[in-house]
């Protein structure tokens, strides 16, 4: 197996390096989400799930603000959400969720040209694309294309709103191993996944100039975790620990499955990715 550290990061510079920024400003879906969409719909049940979380404790966000305290963390996960809602959108007890260019334009954060931004969106689009759950549709020919198309639009808003500078976006990971994939689905859904990230970097190259554009790939960090979850104290064989989203019924034991539910990772890799994470952000910006 490759190292870690030598598959873990993508980087692009597209002027001078910055070597440090002030808050740590985050768009993003259920992956991040801090009990945002919680707070507006009651949704997911809590309990059994953390808080609001849609895992059984903290996100991965979260623990990078407490990795880096002298950093404050805006946090805009919300589960569900989309790369725009005038696509496709996600709603949970009569809560429309902001999409990522509604949380842009909706949701106010006094951003500056010091502060990073972080862009975590993309596996509810593509869930609705290859069928992988429900959704409210309004583009019926949305695809990967639109997608990335998408997100660029949203990294260009923020530039224009805020004076943004520095850009640092993870991609998707690989929610072909999830349980909600149908096992004759996976080969082509990976090929699609990986086909759709390899999309979106080449055009935020190609599109958005002036900018430091940085990549983060979780997906191969998450394949390596898949690949050996017993590492994390964790197993992939039993199942997720609820199955579908926001079930009540829950397993006995949920710190040792790698999946809290059919569509999102248990606790412990959450910390894993927080800490994974926060060291690529180190190194990336000279922390």
């Amino acid at each position: 197996m490759k190292l870690l550290s030598l598959v873990s990061v993508s980087l692009v510079t597209l002027t001078a390096t910055v070597s440090a920024f002030d808050r740590i400003i985050a768009y993003a879906d259920s992956f991040t989400d801090n009990g945002n969409d919680y707070r507006n719909s009651q949704f997911p049940p809590s309990p059994p799930s953390y808080k609001g979380r849609f895992s059984n404790g903290p996100t991965w966000l979260e623990y990078v603000a407490k990795n880096l305290p002298e950093h404050a963390v805006i946090n805009n996960g919300y589960g569900g959400a989309t790369a725009n809602n005038d696509d496709v959108y996600t709603k949970f007890n009569g809560y429309v969720v902001p999409g990522l260019i509604q949380q842009i334009e909706t949701i106010p954060v006094n951003g500056t040209s010091k502060d990073l931004y972080v862009i975590y969106i993309g596996y509810n689009d593509l869930a609705h694309i290859l069928k992988i759950g429900q959704y409210y549709v309004n583009n019926q020919h949305y695809d990967k294309e639109k997608l990335a198309e998408n997100i660029v639009t949203a990294v260009k808003k923020l530039v224009k709103k805020y004076d943004a500078k520095q850009f640092l976006i993870l991609n998707v990971p690989p929610f072909e191993q999830w349980p909600a994939t149908p096992a004759d689905k996976k080969a082509y859904n990976r090929k699609y996944i990986n086909d759709y990230n390899a999309l979106v970097e080449r055009q935020l190259k190609k599109k958005v100039k002036g900018v430091d554009l940085k990549f983060l790939d979780d997906h191969s960090w998450f394949d390596e975790q898949l690949a050996l979850p017993e590492r994390l104290g964790l197993s992939t064989t039993n199942g997720p620990c609820s199955y579908g989203i926001g079930n009540t019924t829950t397993c006995s034991d949920p710190t040792k499955h790698f999946f809290w539910d059919s569509y999102h990772p248990e606790a412990k890799v959450h910390k894993a990715l927080g800490g994974w994470a926060t060291e690529q952000i180190k190194s990336l910006y000279k922390l």
